[in-house]
């Protein structure tokens, strides 16, 4: 395998969920403890200094407030993939936990070729009046397609996701792999699996295309 420039490798990821992908070349890891931790406490500031929410309490929705933001948070994943970025979100129970409020299973693949823009931006200042600091790296990926506004009013990206454990490994090694240059620690060789390049199959289909006119021109000078 060829390393990555700056000694960035793919870290050793304690997640398994890929680990019957047949074309993974590296999984990332989230800091799942650190972004339950950080959600939570904001979810229960939103909700003290937001009396709408208070409404929530009939439901014993604030109950459930912390299973919430695990259910959500330990369904992520991340992986590097020959085809692209690999993001997944397992099925999950939301709500009161009943089998009727699960969330159905959601899954994205970026292809390095469509890639325009990846960044990491680090936490600073605070997230909910001024007393909880921010303490989450956020990660986006952008495509020619991204951009005009999401929810909120922000910017909407392609991919974005929150609290990986080593994001500028993570945006070097999708550097590298839209250069078809596999980080060092990848689990499955480049050569080989790469998918084929567009313009040599374009060649390919031309020759071919080629050849076929040549033979009928041999066929019909014969008649």
């Amino acid at each position: 395998l060829t390393g990555v420039e700056a000694d960035y490798v793919a870290p050793a990821a304690r997640d398994t969920y890929f680990q019957h992908e047949p074309n993974l070349i590296a999984p990332f890891d989230f800091d799942y403890d650190k972004i339950i931790d950080f959600t939570t406490t904001l979810r229960w500031a939103q909700f003290i200094f937001m009396p709408p929410c208070w409404c929530s309490a009939l439901c014993c929705l604030p109950c459930f407030l912390k299973k919430n933001v695990e259910w959500d948070t330990r369904s992520q994943h991340l992986a590097l993939t020959i085809d692209g970025i690999r993001y997944v979100k397992e099925k999950r129970k939301m709500c009161w936990g009943l089998h009727c409020c699960d969330q159905g299973r959601e899954s994205k693949t970026v292809p390095y070729d469509k890639i325009t823009d990846c960044d990491v931006q680090e936490p600073a200042g605070t997230a909910c009046c001024c007393c909880i600091p921010n303490i989450l790296s956020k990660v986006h990926v952008d495509t020619a397609s991204s951009g005009g506004v999401g929810e909120g009013g922000k910017l909407r990206h392609e991919l974005e996701f929150y609290g990986l454990m080593d994001a500028h490994a993570f945006k070097h090694s999708v550097w590298a792999m839209k250069r078809r240059v596999a980080p060092s620690g990848a689990q499955v060789p480049m050569a080989g699996l790469a998918p084929p390049n567009q313009q040599d199959m374009q060649t390919t289909l031309l020759t071919e295309i080629r050849d076929e006119l040549r033979l009928l021109n041999q066929t019909m000078e014969k008649r």
